[in-house]
């Protein structure tokens, strides 16, 4: 009896197994189902926040080309001044102040209580945050200027002090670059702008650039962008390169304007000048509003600060009080999705609708 019961029990085994089996797939399956429509969910949803980043950093730098369209206006207004103890350099705080949402409440905001700004905040149904803001690039070193024989020992002498401040200043930036002539790293600069093919001390340009291992030739030509540098030999090194990128631009300004230059790029201008100077001019600015010419901030060094007469002249730094040339940074947050836009804007080239012109674009 036994031996014609087994083979009923074999299949009974069997099709347990088997639907054991089916199961566990079905399960195995449903799970990556459920897992790939997840993912693919939060990839979606990445991408739309990633494009609604892009939508609030693009609107941000159009309301930062508002403010400059109104801070134009006003600067290019007769009757504005006329008023009396009118000084233009008052304008920049309205540049100066750039854009940021959800708005930050502060003893002095003008917007209201903090209430207020939350209600306001739910009302914009803005979906993200964006954070706008406005330099003016008169207030750093144009190297392309370097070019220029005229300009080039002044800028040198600028650079080289950004170089000798920071050594004064980070002792462990001292201990790393100590030995390095940094004069020398100018000169690359300018073997890649001017038009020969000749080092500055002696040789050939292409010497270096020939044996990269992806060769590429000296530009012999001004640099497009600031992040050009880093092409340039010497500059591939991060800390060098990140040491002038705050203090250097690319675009034509009419020299340094002391009314926005911070205190580092103060001190460029004069080794006669020290830190705590340097700071009271700042503090002198802002109290005062600003020098109405360089020939005011000049007699304030002489006069205040006792520099002597020959202060600014050997080399002479070119120095303005006003520009027209600006760059923006807009940077948006929509659900842990960042996007930033870039642009630089010139103020005396302006669209029909009155809008200044962007000659640079950059979004990543």
């Amino acid at each position: 009896m036994n031996l014609f019961q087994h083979p009923a029990r074999n299949q009974r085994g069997v099709a347990l197994i088997l639907v054991i089996s089916s199961i566990a797939m079905l399960t195995i399956m449903m799970v990556e189902f459920t897992f790939g429509s997840q993912l693919n969910l939060r990839i979606s949803k990445n991408f739309q926040n990633a494009l609604k980043a892009q939508a609030l950093a693009r609107s941000g730098i159009h309301f930062a080309l508002l403010e400059l369209k109104v801070y134009k206006s006003l600067k290019d207004n007769p009757m504005v001044k006329q008023i009396p103890g009118f000084q233009e350099s008052m304008l920049d705080q309205i540049w100066q102040f750039g854009f940021i949402y959800p708005p930050i409440a502060t003893k002095k905001a003008t917007f209201g209580k903090e209430r207020t700004l939350e209600e306001f905040t739910q009302k914009s149904k803005i979906d993200g945050k964006i954070n706008v803001t406005i330099q003016d690039e008169g207030s750093k070193i144009n190297l392309n200027d370097l070019e220029n024989i005229q300009y080039r020992a002044a800028i040198i002498q600028q650079l080289d002090s950004i170089f000798e401040h920071k050594k004064t200043t980070d002792e462990e930036f001292l201990q790393a670059y100590k030995d390095l002539q940094f004069t020398d790293l100018i000169n690359n600069i300018v073997d890649w702008i001017d038009k020969d093919t000749g080092r500055i001390g002696g040789g050939d340009e292409e010497s270096y650039y020939s044996r990269l291992p992806v060769p590429y030739r000296s530009k012999n030509a001004p640099l497009d962008t600031v992040s050009e540098l880093g092409l340039i030999e010497g500059f591939n090194d991060d800390t060098i390169f990140n040491l002038l990128l705050p203090y250097v631009t690319v675009y034509p300004t009419e020299g340094i304007n002391v009314n926005t230059a911070d205190a580092t790029m103060l001190l460029t201008i004069s080794p006669d000048l020290t830190p705590e100077e340097a700071q009271k001019i700042v503090e002198h600015r802002q109290k005062s509003g600003g020098f109405k010419t360089p020939q005011e901030f000049e007699d304030y060094c002489k006069n205040t600060l006792l520099k002597s007469a020959d202060f600014n002249k050997n080399p002479k730094i070119r120095l303005t009080t006003s520009t027209n040339v600006f760059s923006l940074e807009s940077k948006a947050e929509v659900g842990g999705a960042t996007q930033t836009v870039r642009a630089v804007v010139n103020l005396s080239k302006l669209s029909n609708d009155g809008a200044p012109q962007i000659i640079y674009w950059n979004l990543n």
